[in-house]
């Protein structure tokens, strides 16, 4: 009775958990949809802005993204305390490799991204932008 009890608690945990980097993705994915669409109506013509302001909206996007999968680990490893099968301990060692693999590459774009951001300032600043 108290095992069940335990499995209903964790499963519902995994649940919510799951529903929040869901609900994480949905926010990151329409924030960025609402940004890029006021981006096309407000900066017409202006290219070299609209660029980058659409890597800074990818790179919003690219945190939500990483959140999410952090998230949807936690939930997977909380899933594995109560379905400790080898099956579901490879498929989360699986998950978290991709999720390591993500990370890495979604950071070196974001960090890429900011770079870009940066250097493009700098030449607003000397009269060189746009």
């Amino acid at each position: 009775m108290l095992e069940d009890l335990t499995v209903r608690i964790v499963t519902t945990l995994f649940y919510l958990i799951s529903l929040l980097g869901v609900a994480v993705v949905v926010w990151g994915v329409a924030e960025a949809v609402i940004r890029f669409l006021t981006l096309l109506a407000v900066h017409r013509g202006a290219h070299a802005k609209l660029v980058r302001k659409t890597a800074r909206i990818r790179e919003r996007l690219g945190a939500h993204l990483l959140l999410a999968l952090d998230i949807f680990i936690g939930a997977d490893i909380i899933k594995s305390v109560i379905a400790p099968a080898w099956e579901h301990i490879a498929m989360l060692g699986a998950v978290v490799l991709i999720r390591v693999v993500l990370s890495y590459f979604l950071e070196r774009e974001m960090e890429r991204t900011h770079q870009s951001a940066q250097s493009g300032r700098l030449s607003d600043h000397n009269g060189e932008g746009e």
